[in-house]
């Protein structure tokens, strides 16, 4: 025999024992599944049993709740159905609405415009009605015052009337009495000009030449003026008063005068303002 047929000899002889050993182990393990089916307190029968009446049950269960399901599904619809009409109404409705709304907003812009057109126009009227108001108590104050004013020219013309009429027969009697008083001084070669007291009318001229050896002075006013031998003048330069002249002697349009040393505060000059008096 060769090696090659002694391995295979032991590889069967191992084979065997290990199926031996395995048919040994199965034996002991053998189970008697028909009395295990059969057994009343754990048999395969009784649970298979069991098992078919709770799928019954659950059968049954799925039947009511199949049934109720669509009773449910039945009201569902049902209420559905009546949502979408209520829907169906609600949105009818709401588009009524929104139309209305849509159109109350139209007319609250036109009545809105209309208003402030109103208030525009009362605003216009309520400043006219007051200007005229105002216009209207101007005039009447303007007229209350024309009238007074009138009232009052009305008795001031009929007073001045009166001291109108009063002052020509007055006026007629001063021609009168002035005729009668120029007939007794022509009559009596008196002459107006000559002043009652002796005192020069007031007048003023300037001195025409200074003859200082002689102190005398001419000066540019004269007898037509109403100067007369004796009157004094004053002699002033700028408002500085230069001393007082005695009138020696006159013609219609100059006199001479002499200078009173006594009085005397400067020098004479022509040109020298001279008064009457310088009160």
């Amino acid at each position: 025999m060769t090696l090659l047929g002694k391995i295979f000899s032991a590889l069967i002889f191992v084979l065997s024992m290990s199926f031996l050993l395995l048919a040994i182990m199965v034996t002991a393990t053998h189970k008697n599944w028909r009395d295990a089916a059969i057994n009343p307190s754990t048999g395969l029968k009784q649970m298979v049993e069991s098992k078919e009446r709770g799928i019954k049950q659950l059968q049954e269960s799925l039947t009511r709740a199949e049934v109720a399901l669509a009773h449910e599904r039945a009201a569902r619809r049902t209420a559905l159905a009546a949502l979408q009409t209520e829907a169906a109404e609600l949105k009818s409705n709401l588009q009524n609405a929104v139309s209305e709304v849509q159109t109350l907003e139209g007319l609250k812009t036109a009545l809105t415009q209309e208003v402030n057109t109103q208030t525009q126009e009362l605003t216009r009227l309520t400043t006219e009605n007051s200007d005229l108001r105002t216009q209207i108590r101007k005039e009447r104050e303007d007229r209350d015052q024309l009238f007074y004013t009138a009232a009052r020219v009305s008795d001031e013309l009929n007073a001045t009337k009166g001291v109108v009429s009063e002052m020509q027969e007055r006026n007629t009697q001063l021609i009168a009495q002035n005729t009668r008083y120029k007939e007794v001084i022509t009559a009596a070669d008196i002459n107006p000009e000559d002043p009652i007291d002796n005192a020069p009318p007031k007048r003023n001229g300037v001195v025409l030449l200074v003859s200082q050896p002689s102190r005398l002075v001419q000066v540019s006013i004269g007898y037509d003026e109403g100067l007369r031998e004796g009157h004094f003048l004053e002699v002033t330069r700028g408002g500085k008063y230069l001393g007082r002249l005695r009138v020696r002697k006159t013609e219609p349009n100059q006199s001479v005068a002499e200078i009173l040393p006594e009085l005397q505060s400067g020098i004479m000059k022509e040109g020298d303002r001279v008064d009457t008096s310088i009160k």
